[in-house]
């Protein structure tokens, strides 16, 4: 059970709020521990006790849990769609469950609510990963489900952008359509994300991925010497003609962000460990 910090002295009803979690999730692992790291899911089993989390930190997972006040009063009682529920299915002897917020019988559609940012307004692998999970548990338990989607709610959406910019999000709510796997790939999928979590469970050391690390990449600025503001910045070596004169090329070393800023179990991780001695090293 983390250990919740009040650093910054947040009201005490935020406090509440935050550790009154009612989150109950079921089966032998959920749907967004499938398809998230083995590694911080082990350290996390193990170091449970140890973990320490300030409760400002838990304030957008907060404001997320109030999709679930949205799905209440929209109502959807006439049993044109079913509204949070939580499915279960077996596979490689483990128990997968996963709770989808809205599934529309009729138009045999699955959408899920996400508090987000309008950098996300294109979707984002892990989204594509849990929807067709939940579509196969869908599947599994009698449920037909051809189209997946998010509702975004954009928590930094701005109107003043929308106006300027037509590529930006024109309202502070967005549909996202989800791209749909087949049932067998996502069956693959989900049987290699379980060996994987049962390694890891069995103490096999399993690194987290750079995708699941947030690693950035390291990237190249054109920049003048001595300058702040680059010309420009790119993914790749530029070539020698890409770089005008007066200007320099400068690496900019990519950085791991989750493990920096986001871990919980950072603080008991030896590959980050290794990371950043070799970060000092270099």
């Amino acid at each position: 059970m983390s250990t919740y910090t009040n650093v910054h002295r947040l009201p005490q009803s935020i406090v509440a709020a935050v550790t009154n979690d009612p989150y109950v999730g079921g089966g032998y692992i959920s749907t967004t521990k499938l398809i998230d790291s083995p590694r911080i899911r082990q350290l996390t089993a193990i170091n449970r006790d140890r973990i320490t989390t300030d409760v400002s930190e838990r304030v957008w997972t907060l404001l997320g849990q109030a999709v679930h006040t949205i799905l209440e009063r929209a109502g959807l009682k006439d049993g044109s769609a079913l509204v949070e529920e939580r499915l279960y299915a077996t596979i490689c002897g483990w128990t997968v469950s996963g709770q989808f917020d809205v599934l529309s019988v009729a138009d045999r559609k699955l959408s899920d609510f996400k508090v987000t940012t309008t950098f996300k307004q294109h979707g984002s692998d892990s989204w594509t990963q849990q929807l067709n999970v939940l579509r196969w548990l869908a599947n599994q338990n009698g449920h037909t489900v051809d189209t997946l989607e998010i509702v975004a709610i954009y928590r930094d959406w701005r109107k003043t952008e929308a106006q300027r910019n037509p590529d930006y999000p024109q309202a502070a709510i967005g549909v996202i359509p989800v791209p749909v796997w087949s049932l067998e790939d996502t069956v693959e999928f989900v049987t290699q994300r379980v060996l994987l979590h049962r390694e890891a469970a069995e103490g096999v050391e399993v690194h987290c991925s750079d995708a699941e690390r947030w690693y950035s990449g390291d990237t190249w600025a054109i920049i003048k010497p001595g300058g702040k503001q680059a010309l420009k910045v790119l993914e790749t070596v530029p070539n020698a003609a890409d770089v005008p004169d007066g200007y320099e090329m400068q690496l900019r070393k990519g950085e791991y962000k989750r493990c920096a800023h986001y871990c919980d179990v950072s603080a008991f991780c030896s590959q980050w460990a290794d990371t950043q001695a070799q970060q000092e090293e270099g």
